[in-house]
């Protein structure tokens, strides 16, 4: 079955309407002695969510990743928890997108209509693909930003699975129309994470994350990776899965 944007839209009213909002989950406690950078505080928190699960869509555009401090001392809900973290950098914000993924991103970028992540997309569709393939390399899947590439609007991409992933799990089914390219990241997010093959294959949804590097060159390079943040047990949660 396709999937469309209008459709993804009506789930998520449907499901928000008897669904704990994510930012009301319980974080358990972690404290670190080091800095460590955003998404690794993500990762941390992530997999210390309780009674839920989120996935997380990041932009990174600077160079080096930023470094944050990470010491939640008592169990606290992960809208302050997220506040703890993007709250040390100037610059950023976060939101909720659906029930189970959360935007983290840089205000500026967010606000420029010239970003790489509000390029516009018209027609955006995918069959029994993994959210990891998409997510690793989203030009391979989306004609606009392969061209954005070629035309010399972007540096040369590049992407990767992260550390220990792989794009083995199942795949999704996903259509949408006239979206930013950000919104088609945050939508396979979503479909991803209420896959119930994932139960089957004993796999686990991710998240995508946006980098900006400097190549060998000199030159910025848009960097694509995956992240996974669910905690132990999260298939309990996912919807339909009882």
């Amino acid at each position: 079955m396709k999937i469309t944007a209008q459709m993804l839209m009506l789930m998520s009213l449907c499901v928000a309407c008897f669904a704990t909002q994510p930012t009301s989950l319980i974080v358990s406690p972690v404290s670190v002695e080091h800095k460590v950078t955003l998404s690794q505080a993500l990762g941390q928190i992530g997999v210390r969510v309780q009674g839920g699960y989120v996935l997380f869509g990041i932009d990174i555009p600077r160079v080096p990743e930023p470094e944050v401090d990470l010491k939640i001392v008592d169990p606290t809900s992960l809208g302050t928890a997220l506040g703890h973290i993007v709250g040390q950098l100037e610059g950023y914000g976060f939101r909720t997108i659906s029930d189970h993924v959360i935007e983290v991103y840089s205000i500026r970028e967010f606000l420029d209509p010239a970003d790489v992540l509000n390029l516009h997309v018209g027609h955006f569709v995918v069959a029994n693909r993994p959210a990891g393939d998409i997510f690793s390399k989203p030009a391979s899947f989306i004609p606009e930003l392969r061209n954005h590439i070629l035309q010399g609007k972007a540096v040369q991409a590049c992407g990767s699975i992260g550390p220990g992933l792989s794009s083995a799990g199942p795949g999704i089914t996903l259509e949408l129309h006239e979206a930013t390219l950000r919104e088609v990241l945050d939508a396979v997010a979503e479909s991803d994470a209420v896959l119930l093959a994932h139960i089957y294959t004993h796999t686990s949804p991710v998240g995508w994350v946006h980098r900006v590097r400097i190549d060998k060159k000199g030159n910025f390079v848009d960097a694509w990776s995956v992240l996974s943040t669910v905690p132990h047990g999260w298939e309990h949660n996912i919807p339909h899965a009882h």
